[in-house]
């Protein structure tokens, strides 16, 4: 059979998640490092796929070949599955829009064609009235029946699936489309199964692909406007893909078919119903039905393993179903609201009751030529390789992935698993390994009791150093405390006498400023002094012309005194007292000359003397300066070894505590070898 879900054998972890939920176990193989599909026993549920979080099972469609295709400029129609309006959230009319720009012929409601096989369901049940007629709208649930229960195929309905119903409606009224392909826009994988069964169908393309395609390629279905169907509007028809949505489509020909009908879906419990439906049929168990409708998942085909469904709140999945159903019998516009009597009296036209049947295939040689039933007697020799001896052995607990030992025990045996696959056989394997060892084990323990017993024995020699070395530690940091504290009182001491010699040297700042000052002030009277003294000197230099002058004025006066003769005689002693002045006048002028002269000398000697002294007060004040700021400086020096000693001292401090830690540590670990010495040597 074709394949419909592929394995990627790298992804696989062979975690068996996908052998738990298949209802169909038979079908994977198990023995090797993957878990492989036979395609001849997989039904395409699709189970697997949702369960696989390794992303190592995915599901085969025709999307790839579709797309090919359509651009090569094949002619092409779409049948639409009405579970596309659940799954781009009601926009199955713009769906119509993007199928056409890309070139589709006409799009077609396979809800249509589920009002037809409605139709179809009601007349066979009047006219054969038959004991019980099982619904073939799901060609997962097809599968399982012919593969597996083909004692159900009797019950199947003898007429086609909505999308058969479909395609030979369109063959049949609508010529202009028949030589084209069809493309079937679909919720399942497993639709091809149905193409190959019928012989009708070309493209299986899922609502899934087309969802990835239209993220990889940013397409939005709302940038399209609507567009109808190229057939006429279905009814209730177009909840076909919800579960009961055949009762609910029948029902307007039967109103009481409700009564008579059991409606079941979802995985596992329809596997389980219809494994067992033959036996209840034949025993006569089974309620007063007549019909089963019935689909494999959950949400029935709008939860598909082809959708975007699945997870999402089946209110909302039906919503959108819902809505629809309501605007289809109250459409407006050019068309009239659907009524049941009239939609009942336009399918009468193009119904007939040999149009729309089909057969089915007992594939069941299939499973049976690939597997063999084994005896009771071989089925215990199988327990027997996966270490099951006694019926306690028998665990069922399910970890292998099938629901019982027996079943694991016959995969097995068919070749599909391995005893190591089961959790008991592993269990008891661990077991076994571990007696045999037993004495392998107990000498290594003994051999690596006594390799740590040396150790710690050495451990606690280390341990004993440690501590003594610690103790040396805390004495020396002691010590080095004690030392740092005196350190830091003499830094308080000189930290102390810096701040007066901090005062004295103010002081002397100054008072050397001052000093400076006075000393100017005294160059500045000196300069006024050798001012003066140059004054004094040409003052004497007066006096001396005076004395000059006056000893000519005296000369003169004698000699006019000699030629007065006895007249002039007074005027000559005049004459001479004023010779006498002017000789002592120069006489002292001399005197005064000299001694300014030495005063000037000894002026000029202070006036240098004093701008040296000046000059050396400069300096004196300039090293008052710099002895001012070299104090700053040490002072700032000593509050820092201050602080830096106050903080190595509490250093000291925390290492002295930790140090004592260390010690009661020591002395603990150093009582903790001691006792574990002697457990050890316990235990040898």
């Amino acid at each position: 059979m074709r394949p419909i879900i592929a394995v990627d054998q790298n992804k696989c972890v062979n975690c068996h998640r996908c052998l738990t939920v298949c209802p169909a176990k038979m079908c994977n193989n198990a023995v090797g490092n993957y878990v492989s599909i036979d395609p001849d026993l997989c039904i395409g549920c699709g189970e697997c796929i949702n369960a696989c979080s390794h992303d190592a099972r995915h599901g085969i469609d025709d999307t790839f070949e579709f797309f090919t295709d359509l651009k090569n400029g094949q002619e092409i129609i779409a049948l639409v599955d009405p579970a596309i309006a659940t799954s781009f959230d009601g926009l199955y009319l713009e769906f119509n829009a993007w199928l056409k720009s890309l070139g589709i012929k006409a799009c077609f409601d396979i809800s249509y064609g589920a009002e037809l096989t409605a139709k179809s369901y009601v007349e066979f049940i009047k006219k054969t009235k038959p004991k019980l007629v099982v619904s073939q709208t799901c060609p997962v649930l097809v599968s399982f029946i012919e593969i597996y229960r083909p004692e159900l195929i009797p019950y199947l309905a003898p007429h086609g699936s909505p999308l058969q119903h479909t395609i030979t409606w369109i063959k049949e009224f609508r010529p202009e489309y028949k030589d084209m392909k069809i493309a079937v826009i679909s919720p399942c994988f497993a639709k091809k199964r149905e193409f190959d069964e019928i012989g009708m169908g070309d493209y299986n393309v899922t609502i899934r692909s087309v969802a990835k395609y239209f993220e990889k390629n940013n397409i939005n279905l709302a940038d399209f406007p609507k567009s109808n169907y190229d057939n006429p509007p279905a009814e209730r028809g177009v909840s076909i893909s919800t579960p009961g949505g055949l009762l609910r489509t029948t029902r307007r020909f039967i109103p009481d078919l409700n009564n008579v009908t059991r409606r079941i879906e979802g995985h596992p419990q329809i596997f389980d119903y219809l494994a067992h439906l033959s036996e209840a049929i034949q025993s006569g168990d089974s309620p007063v039905y007549q019909l089963v409708d019935c689909l494999n998942c959950d949400m029935g085909c709008n939860g598909g393993p082809g959708t975007m469904n699945r997870g999402r709140h089946r209110d909302k999945v039906e919503g959108f179903i819902e809505r629809r159903i309501k605007s289809q019998q109250n459409l407006t516009g050019k068309e009239k609201p659907l009524k049941p009597k009239a939609m009942n009296k336009s399918l009468e036209k193009i119904w007939r009751e040999d149009l729309y049947t089909r057969s089915y295939s007992n594939n069941s040689d299939t499973f049976t030529l690939k597997f063999k039933k084994p005896s009771e007697e071989q089925i215990k020799s199988v327990y027997k390789k996966m270490r099951k001896y006694e019926p306690k052995d028998l665990l069922n607990c399910s970890s292998c992935g099938y629901k019982s030992c027996e079943q694991l025990a016959v995969a097995i045996y068919n070749g599909l698993n391995k005893p190591e696959n089961c959790s008991h056989y592993m269990q008891q394997a661990l077991k076994q390994m571990q007696e045999n060892h037993a004495e392998e084990i107990k000498n290594t323990i003994s051999l690596t009791i006594t390799s740590v017993s040396d150790k710690v024995v050495t451990t606690g020699d280390k341990v004993q150093t440690l501590t003594q070395i610690v103790n040396s530690m805390a004495e020396c940091v002691a010590q080095s405390s004690d030392s740092i504290e005196q350190m830091v009182e003499n830094v308080n001491s000189i930290s102390a006498v810096l701040d007066r010699n901090a005062i004295v040297v103010e002081d002397l700042a100054d008072a050397s400023q001052r000093g400076r000052e006075g000393l100017n002030d005294v160059a500045n009277m000196i300069a006024d002094i050798k001012a003066g003294s140059n004054g004094l000197e040409e003052t004497n230099s007066v006096i001396r012309n005076i004395s000059s002058q006056t000893r000519l004025l005296s000369m003169n006066a004698a000699i006019e005194a000699a030629h007065a003769g006895s007249a002039g005689r007074g005027f000559s002693v005049v004459a001479e007292e004023i010779r006498k002045l002017a000789e002592n006048s120069g006489i002292q002028a001399k005197k005064i000359s000299k001694v300014l002269k030495n005063i000037k000398s000894l002026i000029d000697s202070t006036s240098d003397a004093s701008g040296e002294a000046q000059q050396r007060f400069e300096q004196v004040v300039d090293l008052s300066r710099q002895v001012k700021q070299q104090e700053v400086l040490v002072q700032q020096s000593v509050s820092e070894q201050a602080r830096g000693g106050k903080e190595l001292l509490h250093a000291l401090q925390q290492m002295n505590n930790l140090m004592s830690n260390v010690k009661d540590n020591s002395d603990q670990l150093k009582e903790l070898s001691s006792k574990v010495i002697e457990e050890i040597n316990a235990l040898a």
